[in-house]
């Protein structure tokens, strides 16, 4: 019983960090992680210390990426925070395993929905476009944006990316609503709203 809620935990901080249902992945979370140490039962502060520092650390590590220390200390931190509360290694290594193995099939399903790290790759292309710098996708005067108007994925959406309309456009920042478009498909906007710019494949002329 107790690996199941623990699972829930994972699965919630899965949704959390792919999926824009931030609030609905981190209630599943907290209110899984409040159950399992009170099912548990704990005398100290001191697993659930661990266990939420290693939490955050492996949350840490997806905004960071190749920086392993923080993930390997924070996958050290939950193993030693379930430990103290258990004091059974095999109950660790059990509770772990179904945890992880149902995870991995939750975010392998989500990934094939066309989800993935959206804040990630957001960070990550703002930081190494060139054109990051004129991308205020809604306002820019030069470059009107409106439903209809095609153009190119220059990233991969998962589903956000960079796109730009036309030889001269600089790079603009999307969502896909058709989840996963590789780079260089053809697109067109789909609907513009005052913070978001929604683009999928382009729609074959039919005269």
């Amino acid at each position: 019983m107790e690996g199941i809620i623990l699972t829930f935990v994972f699965l919630g901080l899965a949704l959390f960090v792919l999926t824009p249902r931030k609030t609905i992945g981190a209630t599943i979370s907290v209110l899984s992680f409040t159950g399992y140490f009170y099912l548990v039962g704990v005398n100290s502060w001191i697993p659930v210390a661990l266990f939420t520092v290693g939490l955050l650390l492996i949350v840490l590590e997806v905004f960071i990426p190749d920086f392993g220390l923080v993930g390997i200390s924070g996958i050290l931190s939950i193993v030693l925070g379930l430990y103290w509360t258990l004091g059974d290694l095999t109950q660790t290594i059990q509770d772990l395993s179904i945890a992880i193995v149902i995870t991995a099939a939750m975010v392998v399903y989500l990934i094939r929905r066309g989800y993935s790290l959206t804040n990630v790759n957001k960070l990550v292309l703002q930081s190494t476009d060139p054109g990051s710098k004129a991308n205020d996708s809604v306002k820019s005067p030069d470059h009107p944006i409106k439903p209809g108007l095609r153009g190119i994925a220059q990233t991969p959406l998962r589903p956000s990316g960079k796109v730009t309309f036309g030889d001269n456009s600089p790079y603009f920042d999307v969502i896909s609503s058709e989840g996963h478009i590789s780079r260089g498909t053809p697109i067109e906007v789909e609907k513009v709203s005052a913070t978001k710019i929604v683009v999928r494949r382009q729609r074959s002329l039919t005269f």
